[in-house]
């Protein structure tokens, strides 16, 4: 669409400097007051009470590119711009510290040395630490029991020694057999330097696990060298220290790689009787009696992450959650258990137990989304994970950071479990921790005309698998209009229409939006609308199959208005446009007689 074109009555604006405040000439006064006698507009407008609302769609010219173009005020997106793999943050919330407000960021980044450290406040621009310090997080130096292959750093912050402690492994100095190890680091700050710990017997020389120790508290048949990469330290809501990690039992043979954990008197020091296998690799349980569906030809159970929910009744929930399979087909799975050290129960892909994928490789958007940690940002939480950065064919070993919010839902068998609104490469609302303007549609009460699932649509829940049901979206047979009514003016600056993840359900634009707002030019209110909002199908369709990626939304930036209702109007049966026709089996071309919405989110104060 050029520059300044027309569209639906609606002015489009696509100079890519100038973001979210565009109103016509002739609207300014009318929607932000500025004190004329008269109120502009046409005079059809004034008669009427209605007004063309200017907007931005965020669209750029031939879809979403691989840049950062947007309104990052209002927006985030997963442009695969930080390369690191195996990725792990940490919040310094001591008010003391001179990094307080930072996140920092771990991850394999120079396996032939060490690791780097990076540090940003919004979750999307990070600094270099070695640059800043003028020393990488941790370095090999003669002498220390590891000497290369150092994968997957994980930081957790001690508050009764006031020190950083940084697990990772790493292959015996002078072999390259990759036999890999655990080994423990410590620093007084978050960017080291960190050096080999040597509490409770341990020297710079030693690795964590003392392997005659661990043999002699398991059966014989778990007997072995005890290799091991990405260790989990975490706290329980019992208070006592643990550790997670991927046990490698031949590294010849990643086949057998399953997840184990301990209770840890101190960081430095095991409990080795506690020590538990947690995972059984291409089954639900350890005990082996019932086959994972999703787990692939090249099955694993590594970079274990616990999250701890607490229920209505006080008691704990356990969500261990690990990464499988091999390199583009990478995804996470979760278990849950009402115990630190289990047992654990895998979720099958029904139950919502496939938390972050490629959908079983029908995306062309992402590649191997895994090997993450959860994070708290102010009220919400996110996943941290890093993907492929070349999405369609998902060749090499290049990995980028992503994240993507983390809520919870209860599924078809009463299970509270966690939901990932992604993996996306789309625009989804800020980190409300940074955002001046927040997501506030579930504030609003919701009703429509026609349709089922209305409550679907501001559930704060993305419809991202198709073999998950229990997630819903909002579904009309026939033409139908939403109405989100917050009972007050709400200041208001954007919306987002998510469409459904079904093709055939998916709308082609939103026909009507309309929104009741004041201003002191009209006090007495009147409505905005804007008429067929445009729905992105060059970057949310894949663009060799007749499927949908998901996460993605029809979007409307305007000037900040006092907004008191919204309404929402979807035309159906659907005229889809000759190059999104529906074609049956048999080839003939058939209507849409369904339109599917995923969710709302409305950007306000």
């Amino acid at each position: 669409m050029p520059a300044g074109s027309r569209h639906g009555g609606v002015t489009m604006i696509k100079k890519r400097g100038l973001r979210g405040i565009l109103i016509l000439a002739s609207m300014l006064c009318v929607l932000t007051g500025c004190g004329k006698e008269e109120t502009p507009g046409t005079q059809e407008e004034k008669n009427s009470g209605q007004y063309a609302l200017s907007y931005d769609n965020e669209i750029p010219e031939g879809g979403i590119k691989d840049d950062d173009k947007y309104n990052h005020k209002l927006f985030y997106r997963n442009d695969l711009l930080q390369d690191i793999a195996d990725p792990q943050m940490i919040y310094i919330s001591d008010p003391d510290s001179s990094e307080y407000g930072y996140y920092y960021l771990y991850g394999t980044t120079s396996a032939a040395v060490g690791f780097e450290a990076y540090r940003s406040k919004d979750l999307y621009s990070w600094e270099r630490l070695s640059s800043v310090m003028g020393h990488l997080a941790f370095e090999v130096q003669e002498g220390y029991a590891a000497g290369i292959n150092f994968w997957a750093p994980e930081v957790i912050y001690d508050g009764e020694s006031g020190q950083y402690y940084l697990f990772y492994s790493g292959t015996k100095a002078g072999e390259a057999n990759g036999f890999t190890y655990l080994c423990l680091a410590v620093s007084e700050n978050p960017y080291g330097p960190f050096l080999p710990c040597t509490e409770n017997g341990l020297t710079e020389a030693s690795f964590l696990l003392d392997v005659e120790k661990a043999n002699g508290e398991v059966d014989e048949k778990d007997r072995g060298d005890w290799l091991g990469i990405d260790a989990h330290p975490f706290v329980g809501a019992d208070g006592e220290k643990y550790l997670f990690f991927c046990r490698v039992a031949d590294p010849g043979d990643r086949n057998y790689d399953s997840v184990w954990g301990m209770r840890m008197d101190s960081w430095s020091s095991p409990d080795y009787s506690t020590l538990t296998k947690l995972t059984s690799v291409g089954y639900l349980t350890v005990e082996q009696t019932e086959k994972t569906e999703y787990e692939s030809a090249t099955p694993r159970n590594e970079g274990p992450f616990v999250h701890i929910r607490r229920r209505d009744d006080g008691s704990a929930a356990y969500y261990l959650t690990t990464s499988i399979n091999g390199t583009s087909d990478y995804a996470v799975i979760q278990a849950v258990s009402d115990k630190p050290l289990g047992p654990y129960t895998k979720l099958t892909e029904e139950e919502g137990g496939i938390l972050l994928a490629n959908d079983n490789m029908s995306w062309d958007h992402v590649r191997g989304p895994g090997h993450h940690c959860f994070i708290q940002a102010g009220e919400e939480l996110y996943i941290i994970y890093h993907e492929q950065g070349d999405r369609q064919l998902g060749a090499g070993w290049d990995r980028y950071l992503a994240k993507d919010r983390v809520t919870f839902a209860v599924n078809g068998n009463g299970q509270e479990i966690m939901v990932v609104n992604g993996p996306t490469w789309s625009l989804q609302p800020q980190v409300e921790e940074i955002a001046e303007y927040r997501n506030i549609a579930g504030e609003a009460a919701v009703t429509a005309t026609a349709g089922q699932h209305v409550e679907a649509l501001t559930d704060g829940l993305l419809s991202i698998y198709k073999n998950v049901d229990f997630i819903t979206e909002y579904e009309t047979g026939e033409t139908a209009t939403v109405t989100l009514d917050f009972g007050e003016y709400r200041e208001i600056t954007g919306l987002m229409i998510y469409n459904s993840k079904w093709y055939e359900k998916a709308f082609v634009d939103v026909a009507r939006v309309e929104l009741d707002f004041r201003n002191e030019a009209l006090p007495d209110g009147a409505t905005a609308y804007i008429e067929n909002l445009e729905f992105d199908w060059k970057s949310y369709k894949n663009a060799n199959s007749d499927d949908m990626r998901p996460g993605g939304s029809a979007v409307a930036v305007f000037s900040p208005l006092e907004v008191k209702t919204i309404r929402i109007t979807f035309e159906c049966p659907v005229e889809r446009p000759q190059e999104l026709e529906l074609i049956d089996a048999e080839g003939y071309i058939v209507d849409q007689t369904t339109v599917a919405v995923s969710e709302i989110a409305v950007l306000g104060k």
